[in-house]
């Protein structure tokens, strides 16, 4: 069940278990993209510098074993010795995974249609070229009717991209009131789980990962024209391909 980390000091704010979630994947992904074997090995190529060898033992900030079990969450707002950017510039593409905007929608934030349109054409180029099109006169493409075509496009796209495209046309449909969108994005989502389990980067999360789309991606379900019940369908019920 999701859940939110008590603060182990006064003063220190929690923890947010999708933050812990989000810092344990990306910090899994970077030790892929290294091709480093642990915390220790990716602590002395980025901050080999800080690693102090003493005559009894060695004295090292142990930051990346902090993110490797997800205890701390690093600042991406830093300029200096910024985790995130360090990753990136040694480790190109992996700062996608800690900046994917899959994550303020899990945390439950509020996000409307200028965030979501805006996060959409951050994706990957084959993403965004299944979403939008050019228009002659205008400078910035428009997103296209999201259609069957789109979603079997990015069914087969089938990468992480794709799942965060569902999740954020789901937040789109509560902003702008659309059953039909929620039910086309949750969907897709289904179609994704089997694609999106065998990730490398995502395999020993998605569980956990499901479970929080799950939570915040509920269903609307009408049993009235005036009423409207929000149900969870947990991603182990789902039949495989659905």
């Amino acid at each position: 069940m999701p859940y939110t980390i008590k603060p182990r000091g006064r003063g220190r704010p929690p923890t947010h278990s999708v933050d812990r979630l989000r810092t344990r994947l990306w910090f899994h992904a970077v030790k892929l993209a290294s091709g480093l074997p642990s915390a220790y090995a990716i602590e002395m190529q980025l901050d080999g510098d800080l690693v102090r060898k003493r005559d009894t033992d060695v004295s090292r900030p142990t930051k990346w074993d902090f993110y490797r079990d997800g205890d701390k969450v690093p600042d991406d707002t830093r300029r200096h010795r910024n985790a995130v950017e360090q990753a990136e510039e040694n480790f190109p593409g992996t700062a996608r995974w800690f900046r994917s905007p899959i994550w303020p929608v899990l945390r439950g934030e509020k996000c409307d249609r200028y965030f979501i349109e805006q996060a959409l054409r951050q994706l990957q180029p084959e993403v965004v070229e299944v979403l939008f099109e050019a228009e002659p006169d205008q400078q910035h493409p428009r997103q296209k009717a999201f259609d069957s075509r789109c979603m079997a496009n990015l069914a087969e796209i089938g990468g992480f991209d794709a799942l965060v495209v569902s999740v954020l046309l789901v937040a789109l449909s509560e902003d702008i009131a659309s059953p039909a969108l929620r039910k086309s994005a949750l969907h897709l989502y289904f179609a994704l789980q089997p694609a999106i389990k065998k990730l490398p980067e995502v395999a020993p999360f998605y569980p956990e990962l499901f479970s929080w789309i799950d939570e915040r991606c509920k269903h609307w379900s009408y049993p009235s024209p005036n009423q409207r019940m929000d149900v969870v369908i947990f991603w182990q019920g789902v039949e495989p391909g659905l």
